[in-house]
């Protein structure tokens, strides 16, 4: 059972584990959520906080958003990433977790996690390392043989 080290932002994430010679990685998972990416107009069904109905009253009530489509959209790649890693966690698949991430989704992320795989969360970064290549994130992340278990947050 190996440490897992997770690269992710708010529309993409990389599920990484140490390869069995310790030069590199494999890749557990491939994540991407583009409608985070999107406007919030685009992921908007109707007009923001307007009520649909043929009933008295029901036309032309409007409502504010309680949350922006956009923060609802990263909330639920949080969550789908999040069940990936707890699922790891709990299957007996991850030792540990590394997690590099944007700082708002890093937030978000660490929220969705299981009691059981925040335990095993052995330090974060808040950084958004996603469009870098394995070798410079090996760089970036200080890999030295064991680096994924050396520190605890």
């Amino acid at each position: 059972m190996k440490n897992w080290l997770v690269v992710a932002n708010a529309s993409r994430a990389r599920v990484l584990e140490e390869s069995d010679n310790g030069n590199g990685y494999v890749h557990v998972a491939d994540m991407v959520h583009p409608e985070s990416r999107q406007k919030g107009l685009a992921l908007g069904r109707d007009r923001a906080g307007h009520v649909q109905g043929t009933g008295h009253g029901l036309g032309s009530t409007e409502y504010l958003p309680r949350t922006d489509p956009r923060e609802r959209e990263h909330e639920q790649f949080a969550r789908e990433l999040a069940a990936t890693l707890n699922a790891g966690v709990a299957g007996g698949r991850c030792a540990g977790l590394l997690l590099v991430c944007s700082n708002p989704f890093l937030g978000r992320l660490k929220g969705a996690l299981s009691e059981h795989a925040r335990k095993a969360v052995l330090r974060t970064v808040a950084s958004d390392y996603t469009s870098l290549t394995e070798a410079e994130l090996a760089q970036q992340v200080g890999r030295a043989p064991g680096a994924l278990r050396e520190h605890r947050t």
